[in-house]
């Protein structure tokens, strides 16, 4: 699949809970062989092939087909990442290390969020458990929050430390 425009969400669903494994924007590929779900999270438009026009594609255009590994490549590092941080860390240090990583991405302090029920499925965590960690590091001085969509890291280096904790 490919997202022409808007972004989607790809994720895995067991009932009632969600995983978020990555976002695609605009120009981002993504297979559709897993047990994974992908979700428009605005207006957007995907297109899909048959395997077999895709390997034809691929045939024709290498450099596509570089592309395309390189993003579902880019996908497997974020879903073992999120593995590792499930398996390893709490959610304080989940909370940390993702806000670093946007930060490392975005080249400012300054993150807009989103909804806390969208971060808290990014993190694998629960909207109340992670709305009880952010008002905590807000208290501690690591965070602020201008507003409900925005949080700023004011101490980029305890949030470091806090992320390289494990559960144990």
């Amino acid at each position: 699949m490919l997202v022409e425009s808007g972004s989607a969400r790809v994720f895995l669903n067991c009932g009632a809970r969600e995983l978020t494994l990555c976002h695609l924007r605009a120009g981002g590929v993504f297979s559709t062989h897993t047990r994974a779900w992908m979700g428009a999270l605005e207006h957007s438009e995907i297109r899909s092939w048959p395997l077999s026009a895709v390997m034809g594609v691929i045939a024709e255009k290498p450099a596509l087909g570089a592309a395309a590994f390189r993003d579902v490549g880019q996908i497997l590092s974020g879903a073992l990442t999120l593995i590792e941080d499930l398996a390893f860390r709490p959610v304080e240090a989940r909370l940390a290390s993702h806000l670093l990583r946007q930060r490392e991405k975005l080249g400012t302090d300054t993150l807009q969020i989103g909804h806390t029920g969208a971060l808290a499925e990014t993190l694998g965590a629960s909207r109340q458990t992670l709305s009880s960690q952010v008002n905590r590091l807000i208290r501690e001085g690591l965070l602020a929050r201008p507003d409900r969509r925005t949080l700023v890291l004011l101490d980029p280096g305890r949030l470091r430390a806090l992320s390289e904790v494990s559960a144990s």
